[in-house]
C-alpha cells in the first residue's frame, strides 16, 4: 500500500478543531472573537505586572482593591496564588 492510500483516522477532538479552523477562517465575527480573547490576555498580562509593581513600590490591598474596583480581600485573594 503507498502512503497516498492509507486512511487517515482523526478522533472526535481533531475533528472539531478543524471544523472550529474552517468556522474561523470562514468567518469575520469569530476572528474577531480570537483577537479580542488575544487582547484580554495582553490586557490581563499587563494587569497582573502592574499589580506586581504596586506591591513591589509598597502599595496595599487597600489601595489596589480600589484601583481594581474589588474589596481589599478580593485583590489579595486573586494576586497571592500568583505570589504577589
Amino acid at each position: 500500500m503507498q502512503a497516498s492510500d492509507e486512511k487517515v483516522v482523526l478522533t472526535v477532538g481533531e475533528k472539531n478543531r478543524l471544523r472550529g479552523q474552517q468556522a474561523l477562517r470562514g468567518s469575520a465575527v469569530l476572528q474577531n472573537i480570537q483577537s479580542l480573547k488575544k487582547n484580554a490576555e495582553a490586557a490581563q498580562k499587563e494587569l497582573d505586572d502592574a499589580v506586581g509593581k504596586a506591591r513591589e513600590e509598597g502599595y496595599s490591598w487597600v489601595a489596589i482593591g480600589a484601583g481594581l474596583g474589588v474589596s481589599p480581600q478580593g485583590a489579595r485573594q486573586k494576586y497571592l496564588r500568583f505570589g504577589l
